[in-house]
């Protein structure tokens, strides 16, 4: 997120004024400015459920709507928002941006403001065809990594993915931190094998539930210990829900297995934050 510096502020407003003499600072409506960068396009749905839920739109602008089929061009969905009186104590008249992308769009718009977007300078069609030949790998990309993530999301065998999936949001809710994927992929693949087939399913069929049910508790624990990531990194690994779950539910398939792949002392500061 970023809020609009001063001199900028000045600067399009005196730009609009050119196109509008009673335009003002009221007008402006990216004041505020928030960016929501997505790995796959199916996320971008999921997103624009969310800031429905959460805000009123003023305004949306949904930029791969309006491009002709037969051209390549900046893609991003943009909305003009306030915050919904329910949801926060603020000014419900004050509107400000939020854009949300895919890594690949936000890759491309990048480039493409150094390169040509918003630029005064005519390119040679030469040059415009290299940057749409590139703006199409981008397109390319996005669509191709969605495939294989839904592939991957619907292989009922590969339960450490799919679970990782559901937990990767929850850890940032709590830690507000990003997380190591290949150390997760390798814990719960050694922690799964602490568990039965039917405590696995019981896992599987509860884990959201314990997360929800916990929340306060859990949130207490984070609160107390974000000094204390470094000295317990596994509080910054989703595969924590998991150990948690099993402590309340199956102690001793943790306990008894710990040692085979971990610290003890781990285990042990990780229970003494849940008891």
């Amino acid at each position: 997120y970023r809020t609009k510096e001063i001199h900028s502020l000045i600067k399009k407003i005196q730009k609009k004024q050119k196109e509008n003499a009673s335009y003002s600072y009221n007008d402006l409506r990216d004041k505020l400015g928030v960016r929501i960068i997505c790995p796959f396009l199916s996320d971008l749905d999921i997103v624009d459920t969310c800031l429905r839920d959460k805000f009123v739109i003023r305004k949306e602008e949904k930029k791969k709507d309006g491009i002709d089929f037969n051209r390549l061009d900046y893609q991003s969905n943009h909305y003009d928002v306030s915050v919904k009186s329910n949801i926060i104590n603020f000014d419900t008249n004050f509107i400000f941006e939020i854009q949300v992308r895919t890594m690949n769009q936000h890759a491309w718009a990048n480039s493409a403001h150094i390169l040509y977007y918003k630029q005064d300078i005519v390119l040679p069609d030469e040059m415009k065809h290299r940057i749409y030949r590139l703006l199409s790998l981008y397109e390319l990309a996005d669509e191709e990594f969605l495939k294989v993530n839904d592939f991957l999301k619907a292989r009922k065998d590969d339960f450490v993915y799919t679970l990782l999936r559901r937990l990767e949001g929850k850890i940032y809710r709590f830690a507000e931190s990003d997380f190591d994927r290949e150390l997760s992929v390798e814990n719960l693949s050694k922690i799964l094998t602490f568990f039965s087939d039917e405590e696995i399913n019981n896992l599987d069929q509860h884990i959201d539930t314990f997360i929800e049910e916990k929340h306060a508790k859990i949130l207490h624990i984070f609160n107390d210990n974000r000094n204390r990531f470094a000295e317990i990194p596994m509080l910054t690994q989703p595969e924590i829900f998991v150990i948690w779950w099993g402590i309340e539910n199956f102690p001793f398939s943790i306990t008894d297995n710990w040692n085979n792949f971990f610290e003890e002392s781990e285990i042990e500061t990780i229970q003494t934050l849940w008891c």
